[in-house]
């Protein structure tokens, strides 16, 4: 993936744990970082897109958050085992774990399973957690709502584009977040 050899771990019990799920490969080889960015990985899973991030942009700091504790772990292995010494995880909520941190990009494969009311609320705290300058990046499948999900960032966001398609997935990139509290 983006000519990097990697090597995971996985585990039952953490997103696509069997193997690297098309939509999370997609954004990992389409996200365009800033060379010196702050980023987050939220629902950062085993870590795939926080440490493809970290070896592609070296000069990022980049730091991958989930709720899973399990995931943490592997995470935090994962990119020990790839040497991206430029990462840091976080258990626990985004916005509670870091409330006075301000990012360049936010990645996100959302957890679309848990409900459009928990994927509203995560691209709310994603502004929020966004500089003003900031990108989000988000990946989601065409048959499970990534219109209806798009239209819901253009309400939060001054600007989305759908960056790329590929294999029923859609790549958005939001900029420009909407002032604390979203719409």
């Amino acid at each position: 993936m983006r000519g990097l050899s990697l090597v995971f771990t996985t585990d039952r019990g953490v997103f696509s744990h069997a193997k690297v799920d098309p939509g999370s490969r997609l954004l990992a080889e389409t996200m365009a970082l800033p060379e010196q960015a702050e980023v987050l990985d939220w629902g950062c899973g085993w870590g795939l897109l926080g440490i493809v991030a970290a070896l592609t942009w070296p000069r990022c700091r980049v730091i991958m958050a989930d709720l899973n504790e399990r995931a943490c772990a592997l995470a935090r292995a994962n990119a020990a085992r790839n040497r991206a010494t430029n990462v840091s995880v976080v258990c626990g909520d985004s916005g509670d774990a870091l409330p006075d941190r301000r990012f360049d990009a936010v990645v996100c494969n959302p957890p679309i399973s848990a409900g459009r009311r928990s994927v509203l609320a995560m691209m709310e705290q994603a502004a929020r957690l966004l500089r003003p300058e900031g990108a989000f990046w988000m990946v989601a499948h065409t048959r499970k709502g990534a219109e209806r999900l798009q239209r819901d960032l253009e309400a939060r966001f001054g600007q989305v584009q759908r960056v790329r398609m590929r294999g029923g997935y859609r790549i958005v990139k939001a900029l420009a977040p909407v002032a604390q509290g979203g719409v």
